[in-house]
């Protein structure tokens, strides 16, 4: 196993270990696996508020999807804040994944940042493009490339993680790079432009909290508390977007005002729309993520069609 690849496991089951047990570690600790991104804040807003206190839960802060994945994949958390799109990649290998909550819905919030040289998508052939490849990066980056109507083979992919993005637009070593908020602001203040952003794709990027199923069968008012804690925090951003702007925005190394600006880029479902999305006999999720698993399998991203009515928890946790 190469070194790189080694410590960086080693280093992903420590934070884990040192996670779990600043919350007891006990059997039924649900522990909550995600990386940095404005959609998901509202699960540290609610811990810090006190609201998780009373479902024994645990978050654990990764630097990239693919680590998130990774660790969910593992069982080495019960819980993880995904995208549609990588919730698939995990259905596919038959892992029992149900979403609980859809946190946002991205329109503009994911984006491909360019220096100022590179004025079109066309633009981009020939060019360094960094993307992580294994996550929403690579769905991204084919949508994007659909768009500009080049092929994987027309540009130079430079595979990084989300944590390596700012500093190889700034050190040079990309031209443009497959990123998402905050690193998408940060950016914007370094020159860099929106070549495409999810906007041009509607209703194509969710993010959503997803379980095990075993956890989530066994462990119901566990979850429901989780899901409490989520919509009252929803409901505090609402009522006191200033405060609550300014204790998620010190988590991303963003000022208050840009975090707010960074949710102009999204939609955030309160409890009505997720009650919407995710329950009854024909889920309102169903019809986008369907059209997903066509692209993805098209694009190559998914080996075998997914039907997602099996990863939608219905019912659990709900009071």
């Amino acid at each position: 196993m190469p070194i790189k690849r080694w410590l960086g496991m080693v280093t992903l089951s420590l934070s884990l270990m040192l996670a779990l047990a600043s919350c007891g570690g006990g059997e039924t600790t649900l522990s909550i696996a995600t990386n940095r991104w404005p959609g998901y804040e509202p699960l540290y807003l609610a811990r810090e508020l006190g609201y998780l206190g009373g479902a024994n839960t645990s978050l654990v802060e990764l630097p990239s999807a693919s680590r998130v994945i990774d660790a969910f994949r593992n069982d080495h958390v019960n819980a993880a804040a995904l995208t549609l799109d990588e919730v698939l990649l995990l259905a596919q290998d038959e892992i029992p994944v149900r979403i609980l909550l859809v946190t946002d819905i991205s329109n503009g919030s994911d984006a491909v940042m360019a220096r100022r040289e590179i004025k079109s998508l066309a633009d981009l052939a020939g060019k360094r493009v960094g993307v992580e490849s294994f996550a929403l990066g690579a769905y991204m980056l084919s949508r994007t490339l659909e768009a500009a109507g080049l092929k994987p083979s027309d540009i130079r992919i430079v595979p990084l993680t989300v944590d390596q993005h700012e500093e190889a637009y700034k050190s040079g070593l990309v031209d443009a790079v497959v990123t998402f908020e905050p690193v998408r602001t940060k950016l914007l203040a370094e020159g860099a432009h929106v070549l495409f952003d999810s906007s041009r794709i509607p209703d194509e990027i969710f993010d959503v909290l997803v379980i095990r199923e075993d956890f989530a069968t066994r462990h119901p008012e566990q979850v429901a508390r989780l899901q409490e804690a989520w919509f009252r925090a929803l409901d505090y951003l609402r009522e006191r977007p200033q405060d609550a702007a300014e204790r998620m925005a010190r988590r991303l190394d963003i000022t208050a005002p840009q975090f707010l600006e960074s949710l102009r880029g999204l939609r955030i479902p309160n409890h009505e729309e997720n009650m919407r999305l995710l329950h009854g006999a024909n889920p309102a999720l169903l019809q986008p993520a369907n059209r997903l698993v066509k692209v993805m399998v098209e694009e190559r991203l998914l080996r075998v069609e997914v039907d997602p009515r099996r990863l939608i928890a219905n019912g659990i946790g709900e009071k």
